[in-house]
Order: C-alpha cells, then structure tokens, then sequence
C-alpha cells in the first residue's frame, strides 16, 4: 500500500545553509534526462511537468533524472534538498516520488521509505517548498523525480519550479528556543541549546527601542561546555520597564572571540495588567495544557490571545 505525503509547508530555523553545490535557475532549463514524452522540461511554461495547459494522461509512469552531481562538503557530513512545485494530481491514486543514487543509477533510495510520495495538492503558484529532506553529502550523487497515474481520473499535474541542494553547515550553537514570561516583577529568561563547540559564553541584552537598535547587556552566562545534548540556560531580569515593552536577545561568543547574534527576539509586554488565563488552545483551537511544547495561544478572561512557544 502506498503512503503519501501531504501539509507540505517551508521551514527554518537556527542551523545555517553553507555553499551551494547544485540549484536551478528559475525559467532555465535545468538539463536532466527524461524518458519520453512524460515528466521533462517545458520550454512553453518554463518548469518541469509533466504538461503544461492541460491534464496529464493515465497510465504514466515516467521519471526525470539529474546528471552526476558533485554535493561534497568541506565543513559538513549531510546536505539539505528541497523543491517548490505546485498544481494537482488526483489524491491517493496518482503519485509523485523523489529518489537519489549514489552508484550512477544502479539502485535509487526513496528517502521517506519506499513508496511513500506525493499526492494530491500543492496549491497554485508559486505553490509548496518540502521542508528540507536531510541525506549524506557526496560527491556522486543523482536525483529524479519519478510520476506514476493509474488509469481513470486526470487532472493538471504537478508543476516542479526549483530544486536545490546545500550543505548542512551546523553553527557552534545551535538555538532550540529562547522564551520570556513575566514572572512577579521580573522578566524570566530561558533558552535551550542542542548542541554547543567551542562556546565560551552568551550575553544576555535588553532594548525597548530595538527598532533602533538600542541594546543595554544585561549579563553573561558561562557556557556549559562542548556538548552534543540539550543545554538549558535562564536569567531573571529583576527591573524591566514597566511602561514600554521589554525586548530581548542572546548572543554568543567562541573562545575564539567570534560573535553571533540570534535574529531571534523575545518580548515580554509588562504594560499589561494582570488578567486571568481562560484557557490554552494549540493552533487547531483544541485545548491543550499550558506545558504543552510548540506554539500554543494563551486565551484570557477578557478576550485577549497571546500565540507562545513553549
């Protein structure tokens, strides 16, 4: 039985993308190998599809295949692939999967396990990017794309308008999350590391002008080490402002007396009086306990809705 892939929505986050080996060019043809008059490059609606205007046919069974590509890293052991398509194939009966080889085409990989592809719909243009599909680097690699129909129902196909390939270049600090809750009087700080080398330490800095780019350090805190496991880290900020809104940031500081600033801030409205939690609802508006971890909306008494991430 077929598995299939669906939600297809873009992603990020803290690690950082290095060189890019392989990317097309949007409206260019990218030069793979396809197999007949199915899957290909179309000159006419500048993508990769199986048609351009009208529906595909029944029966397909065809594929688009990359020449050798060189995905070797100096600094990283996997590379990230990704591509944006749109359009429609008929849900649960018409697929399309992605494969890799690292011997030329002798065997291909499904990365998701096999038969697992999409279906369905990617929505219209400019349509879904995949989150990113995480395997080895090498310096011999193929790609293809491979399109199967059965034999009723047709519809616009599947539209391919980018695909590239990068290396997984892991910063020294990889961030998991840093969150802010008032807590009495104070603003309480915390923030998780997955995985910290040669880290010295992080300051802690506070702005209610961010926007222009006033930053006072609040402190330091010593970091805990090379360490390839999860990290927590907090710090109280005893006299935040009570009558403008409180931003924060971290930065983190190698041994090396190298410097990074996470783009990432976090700001705790001490302006708003004290009002009663209603309740804590996920994003399908189902409710959930306030430890639940992701993105969750506190609903209070008087209406207000705060989206946290835990």
């Amino acid at each position: 039985m077929r598995r299939f892939l669906t939600g297809l929505i873009a992603v990020t986050g803290f690690t950082a993308f290095g060189q890019l080996p392989y990317t097309w060019s949007s409206g260019v043809n990218p030069g793979w190998t396809s197999d007949g008059n199915g899957l290909q490059w179309r000159g006419g609606c500048g993508y990769v599809t199986t048609n351009c205007n009208s529906n595909y046919a029944n029966n397909m069974n065809t594929t688009y295949t990359s020449p050798v590509i060189d995905a070797s890293c100096s600094n990283a052991t996997t590379i990230s692939v990704t591509f944006t398509a749109f359009g429609n194939a008929e849900y649960l009966y018409d697929f399309m999967f992605i494969e890799y080889s690292l011997n030329n085409g002798a065997t291909w990989i499904n990365p998701y396990g096999v038969g697992v592809g999409w279906t369905g719909n990617f929505g219209a243009s400019p349509g879904s990017t995949i989150p990113a599909i995480i395997i080895p680097a090498s310096s011999n690699i193929r790609f293809r794309f491979n399109f199967q129909s059965d034999n009723s129902f047709v519809y616009n196909g599947y539209k391919l308008t980018d695909f590239d390939v990068v290396c997984n270049v892991v910063m020294p600090v990889e961030i998991y999350s840093f969150t802010g809750k008032r807590i009495g009087s104070g603003n309480q700080l915390e923030w998780i590391t997955l995985s910290e080398k040669d880290n010295d330490y992080f300051e802690v800095e506070w702005s209610t002008k961010p926007e222009a780019e006033i930053w006072t350090n609040l402190t330091i805190i010593k970091s805990k080490g090379n360490s390839s496991e999860k990290q927590h880290y907090s710090f109280l900020h005893s006299n935040p402002s009570v009558s403008e809104k409180n931003y924060y940031r971290i930065s983190q500081v190698d041994k090396d007396g190298t410097r990074r600033t996470f783009d990432e801030l976090v700001l705790v409205d001490n302006i708003m009086k004290e009002n009663p939690v209603k309740e804590v609802v996920n994003m399908l508006g189902q409710v959930v306990d306030q430890n639940t971890p992701g993105l969750v909306i506190y609903v209070y008494e008087d209406g207000t809705k705060i989206k946290r991430y835990n």
